[in-house]
């Protein structure tokens, strides 16, 4: 299986310890969800997408996690969707563009879903790092104005990759 740098640059900053619950947003075909899993002892990973298709291939490439109870797939939007108990110490995105162009629904949904000391990854690939100031700058003011603190903001030196993490306030 090929892994996209941007995947595995964002997953190695989550800050994974390995017992949380995380939810990943627009998780497409699994290969996040792959690399998050391999780094969860006790933890459980949902995955959610808008697209069925991405979700039977995010099974199909994680069936014995998902048979195993550590991994639930979801198809769903994020503004439609039912953690039911769970509650989430991580939830994180990759390019989904959502959150800096029409986030309000999604991040009030993401508030409540989220354990007390939660926190929220949004991790971008633009087609040039010439991009990546624009898209913060937006995000920045998305998360802000819905009353989320900017955590933490990091560039990759070798490729136009962006994470922000913020956490509700």
């Amino acid at each position: 299986m090929k892994i996209p740098e941007r995947l595995a640059w964002t997953i190695d900053r989550l800050g994974i310890a390995g017992n949380e619950t995380i939810l990943e947003i627009g998780g497409g075909r699994g290969i996040a969800a792959a690399l998050v899993l391999s780094k969860l002892t006790t933890g459980r990973l949902v995955g959610i997408d808008r697209s069925d298709t991405a979700i039977e291939a995010a099974r199909a490439l994680n069936e014995i996690d998902e048979r195993g109870g550590r991994l639930r797939l979801v198809q769903a939007a994020i503004e439609n969707f039912d953690a039911g108990a769970d509650r989430f110490g991580i939830a994180f995105a990759v390019n989904v563009n959502l959150f800096w162009i029409d986030a309000d629904e999604a991040l009030k949904t993401l508030r409540g879903l989220l354990e007390p000391d939660g926190r929220l990854a949004l991790a971008y690939e633009p087609p040039s790092a010439s991009q990546i100031e624009s898209i913060s700058a937006k995000l920045r003011a998305r998360l802000e104005t819905a009353g989320w603190h900017i955590r933490r903001v990091e560039e990759a030196k070798h490729a136009p990759l962006l994470l922000m993490v913020a956490i509700p306030r």
